[in-house]
């Protein structure tokens, strides 16, 4: 009796020890998961404490690499490791768990936004976005959205990315979160600006003044004030808010911006040794890969003044090389196209589960009525043809919009070049002007790198270099440079001055393309190619 006693004693005070030890942890977590949202660094110190090794269970597992991933990016830390993401994101995925799954997709979508790989980011982004409407996450779904947003602005397509403000800005109001509300709000303001819409940015910064609440809201709304003051060239307000938000707190790389443009406008002020104090000092606060190459721009400008060649041709190197990564990132998938490919395979997923539920229903109909069956199968097979066929031609007119908009984009830097070189291209020489052509479409296309150029063609023209390769080996460099430029609307005086070829030579050179590509004339060459385009 006395022994059973004992053994019982012993046995609860084993449980209770058991008990404790698989509570700790998770009290921790729920801990850091309370202060996420308002003392962030206080969740990630709790989170940094602990190791993912003494999670023996894989829901405790995946919570902790999930709250570590949101602490890190709440305190602007690279989002590192990716496998304490990646396993919380496959557990999620296995157990059904669509809010903390659609949360993975959102920091895997930011993991590579901050990397300025978009097509990646989209990818997750666009899954994550169709899981929060259909659960009507409100929280993500703002979140989701602000992040589009930023993407679509830096792609341009400003219309869609003040939607994409706009609603994530709705959803930040109606769970009461005014911090990240009043940015959602300044992200509206920013595509005015972005838009060269000068003036409607600054009345729509006016009347977000009374949003701001922090002096961290105010700085950053001073910084937008001061940024669209200056690209509408009206320096004297620019430099005073400059003046003003340069002493304010800042987050992440915000005063690296606010050191480049003050550097801009004091260069313009012909004030150079002040811009390049503040040029050189941007790169102690983390710029952008933007802001960086900018800031380079504002030294090499200021040593070729004050005659310091050496140093000018190294801050004209790095410029260059900057340069040479914006155009990679700037010949990315347009996110707005991705977005509606995303909706069409949606659609095409949902047609296809309607087919087979139908089908289901067609074999029991089956049992009493055979002519129903094949009458009802016929008609869904119609219908599946039908929206494969629509899904098909949705693709094509896809795609020719992406290149529509290369097209008209390049137009666009061309002009905006010779408009900045007006003035010196009034006063050039012929050859002068050819080389400032030349050295414009290098910029532009670089041509000067024909592995790079391909690889560009093939993003925006639907793998054209590749397919006239394959297909038509017997195809010259020119002849393939050629067929890219034509589509892309080159002037033909440019492609002469490009290829290096005179009128008849051209002709000559098309006669053989034609040849080769089995063609009758010349005149069948244009059809040629956008019959390849739109493959």
């Amino acid at each position: 009796m006395f022994m059973s006693r004992y053994l019982r004693f012993w046995l609860y005070c084993l449980i209770g020890i058991v008990v404790c030890s698989c509570s700790i942890m998770p009290d921790e977590l729920k801990t850091a998961e309370r202060l996420m949202e308002t003392e962030p660094d206080s969740a990630l110190h709790i989170l940094q404490r602990m190791s993912p090794d003494n999670y023996k269970s894989a829901p405790d597992r995946a919570l902790y690499g999930l709250l570590l991933i949101r602490a890190l990016d709440k305190n602007m830390l690279p989002l590192q490791p990716d496998s304490l993401l990646d396993f919380s994101t496959k557990y999620y995925l296995t157990h059904g768990d669509d809010e903390h799954l659609a949360t993975c997709y959102l920091y895997k979508g930011r993991k590579y936004k901050y990397a300025s790989k978009y097509e990646k980011a989209m990818e997750f982004y666009l899954k994550g976005l169709d899981m929060a409407q259909t659960k009507n996450y409100t929280l993500l779904l703002a979140r989701i959205n602000l992040d589009l947003g930023d993407i679509y602005l830096q792609q341009r397509d400003y219309n869609l990315s003040r939607q994409k403000f706009n609603l994530a800005y709705t959803h930040f109001v109606s769970i009461k979160m005014q911090e990240l509300a009043f940015y959602s709000l300044l992200s509206v303001g920013r595509t005015y600006h972005n838009a060269k819409d000068y003036k409607k940015a600054q009345n729509f910064y006016r009347k977000v003044n009374s949003y701001a609440k922090d002096s961290l809201q105010k700085a950053s709304l001073l910084q937008e004030r001061a940024i669209n003051y200056y690209d509408d060239h009206k320096l004297d307000s620019a430099k005073v808010y400059f003046q003003q938000v340069i002493r304010y707190p800042y987050v992440g790389n915000n005063l690296a911006i606010r050191y480049y443009y003050f550097a801009d406008l004091l260069f313009d002020l012909k004030q150079l040794d002040s811009a390049f104090y503040y040029a050189k000092n941007a790169f102690r606060y983390q710029p952008d890969i933007l802001t960086q190459r900018e800031c380079y721009r504002i030294l090499t400008n200021v040593d070729y003044l004050k005659g310091n060649m050496k140093e000018m041709s190294m801050y004209m190197n790095k410029y260059v090389a900057l340069g040479d990564s914006l155009r990679r990132i700037d010949t990315q998938t347009k996110g707005s196209v991705l977005e509606v490919l995303y909706k069409t395979d949606v659609e095409v997923v949902k047609s296809r589960s309607r087919f087979w539920y139908l089908f289901a229903f067609f074999v029991i109909m089956l049992v009493t009525g055979g002519l129903f069956y094949f009458r009802y199968t016929h008609r869904n097979r119609l219908e599946k043809l039908q929206a494969e066929e629509t899904h098909v031609k949705q693709k094509a007119g896809i795609r020719k919009e992406v290149m529509i908009n290369h097209r008209n984009a390049l137009h666009k830097k061309i002009d905006a070049i010779k408009s900045k070189q007006s003035d010196e291209r009034k006063k050039a020489s012929p050859a002068e002007k050819e080389q400032l052509n030349r050295k414009m479409y290098e910029v532009l296309l670089h041509l000067n790198d024909i592995d790079i150029f391909y690889r560009g063609m093939d993003a925006v023209l639907n793998n054209l270099v590749t397919k006239l390769r394959t297909r038509y080996p017997m195809l010259t460099a020119k002849e393939i440079s050629w067929c890219c430029l034509s589509l892309l609307h080159v002037p033909i005086t440019d492609i002469y001055m490009l290829l290096d070829y005179k009128v008849d030579s051209l002709k000559k050179m098309r006669q053989r393309l034609a040849q080769k590509a089995g063609l009758t004339g010349v005149t069948e060459l244009d059809g040629f190619l956008h019959d390849i385009l739109s493959e």
